[in-house]
């Protein structure tokens, strides 16, 4: 079964596969994903993965995309409920793009989120994100030129977003 990350992924790009997301085994040493890893301060001791200053185990998931559409992929990571991030509920997503120099930057940073979801938009030529929360409200991000930005909150089931 694929993880709601991947199911949201493959509806915004139109329902084509995004090919498989990595589960919480070590990515190969000098892979892509590796490198998002240790961008996002990530550690793997004894088969699971850590954050600086957090001894809860985290159990990430990544998921290739293009979503500029300049043919090279950009790395979304999945983080399971933890700790480390407080009182969110669900995880924690963050979004991996490559720099002129070849570092992974992160364009998010780590929001709380339980799915990616096409938003329909697009902002100087990157897809506009949707997060969705639980309790039914789904952040909106627009692209600025450097990096994604809060747009604005969409209820995507009724209430969701009354308290926000």
């Amino acid at each position: 079964m694929r993880s709601p990350l991947a199911l949201g992924l493959a509806a915004l790009l139109g329902g084509a596969p995004v090919g498989p997301a990595t589960g919480a085994t070590a990515p190969s040493p000098g892979s892509d994903e590796a490198a998002v890893f240790a961008a996002a301060g990530l550690q793997h001791r004894g088969g699971d993965h850590y954050r600086e200053a957090c001894a809860t185990a985290l159990k990430p998931q990544t998921e290739r995309l293009d979503i500029n559409r300049d043919g090279r992929d950009e790395v979304l990571l999945f983080l399971a409920s933890s700790p480390c991030f407080g009182p969110a509920r669900g995880g924690n997503v963050a979004l991996f793009m490559q720099d002129a120099g070849g570092a992974w930057v992160d364009l998010l940073g780590f929001l709380p989120g339980v799915e990616v979801r096409p938003t329909g938009g697009e902002h100087l030529g990157y897809a506009d994100l949707g997060v969705a929360n639980p309790g039914g409200c789904m952040a909106v991000y627009h692209w600025n030129g450097s990096a994604y930005v809060h747009a604005a909150n969409r209820a995507i089931e009724p209430g969701g977003c009354q308290f926000r």
